[in-house]
């Protein structure tokens, strides 16, 4: 199993965007810290990128989690029911 785990936008405008975390630190962290964590590297990615648009979004992205955290390489952060 490997040590990082993908976390992935599923949202219309956002889905493919998509970092990586070591399994440790996200074992600590609550589902919300996950969704505000993930949407901090995804302002700082597109202000970087000077996607001033895509970074004003994300704010009003609606994001949960749907399934169970553990053993997963990959968490899809949905923005949908």
């Amino acid at each position: 199993m490997s040590d990082l785990v993908t976390i992935q936008i599923s949202s219309k405008i956002y889905w493919g965007f998509n970092i990586k975390i070591k399994r440790k630190l996200l074992k600590k962290m609550t589902c919300e810290e996950i969704i505000n964590y993930t949407k901090i590297q995804m302002k700082d990615f597109f202000n970087i990128h000077n996607l001033l648009e895509l970074k004003e979004g994300v704010d009003v992205l609606n994001l949960h989690i749907h399934e169970d955290l553990n053993d997963l390489n990959v968490i899809y952060l949905c923005d949908h029911n």
